[in-house]
């Protein structure tokens, strides 16, 4: 399989496919998805906005679902918004905060 003309390893819900597996892309592949070049993919991940899945059988910056959205994410703020890449990283740095503490509060327990 040519991780660059592979849209996914495994496409979650459609017959046949294994819905307890997860869904990867190539670099190539995710930047069309979003709508950006390659080179800001790269860039974004160079700066953590997007990170790219460690374990995966795509080799060459497999990318997952959930940079799929965070790349949608801070396109939308750029177009939309016009926020620049200093105040998306900052917004998307105070996104992951605000995740993390509504995970804390759905784990405690008193």
């Amino acid at each position: 399989m040519n991780p660059h003309s592979a849209a996914t390893v495994t496409l979650s819900g459609l017959p046949g496919a294994d819905p307890g597996q997860d869904v990867f892309y190539s670099l190539e592949v995710i930047a069309e998805l979003a709508g950006v070049d390659v080179v800001t993919v790269l860039r974004y991940q160079e700066m953590g906005m997007i990170p790219s899945v460690a374990r995966c059988p795509v080799p060459e910056r497999p990318f997952d679902d959930e940079a799929l959205r965070r790349l949608r994410r801070i396109k939308h703020l750029q177009d939309a918004c016009g926020i620049n890449e200093t105040g998306i990283e900052m917004i998307m740095t105070l996104l992951d905060e605000v995740e993390v503490l509504r995970q804390e509060r759905r784990n405690w327990r008193p």
